[in-house]
């Protein structure tokens, strides 16, 4: 737990000047099923103000009892390339948990979305990219609102 309110203090330290706000987003979403159980997921992101941003993101995914799987903490960055309103994106993570889902500390995050308004939907993916271990990974479905 300490991992956690490390990365999101050091993510809210990015954001405290009032311009910096209006590119934050507020995120939930659901992970996909570890050997049958599913897990609740936030995030919380700073999002640059370039044609094809910058996002710095912190996230939460909940704990998986019945398929012995911990809750986890990750911080991002990575790059969005954006067409329309639709957009891609890749970038590198660091995950609090090293075991059979998420192998080793260091990870990737890539998702691919649509934009509506201040709210966005995506569909993401934190993986080692077979780097090391079982290379799971999880995916997610991730709604977010932007202030």
């Amino acid at each position: 737990m300490r991992a956690w309110a490390t990365a999101w203090w050091l993510l809210l330290g990015l954001c405290v000047t009032p311009p910096a706000w209006a590119q934050v987003h507020l995120g939930g979403g659901w992970a996909d099923s570890i050997e049958g159980e599913g897990a609740e997921m936030a995030s919380l992101a700073w999002v640059s103000a370039q044609r094809h941003p910058w996002e710095v993101m912190a996230g939460y995914i909940g704990e998986r009892e019945g398929a012995h799987v911990p809750d986890a903490v990750f911080f991002a960055v990575s790059k969005r390339l954006v067409w329309r309103r639709w957009f891609a994106s890749g970038g590198v993570a660091w995950v609090s948990e090293d075991n059979h889902v998420l192998s080793g500390h260091g990870q990737f995050l890539t998702g691919a979305g649509y934009t509506f308004g201040r709210t966005s939907l995506s569909l993401r993916h934190l993986s080692n990219a077979d780097t090391g271990g079982r290379n799971r990974g999880e995916t997610f479905v991730l709604l977010e609102v932007g202030f």
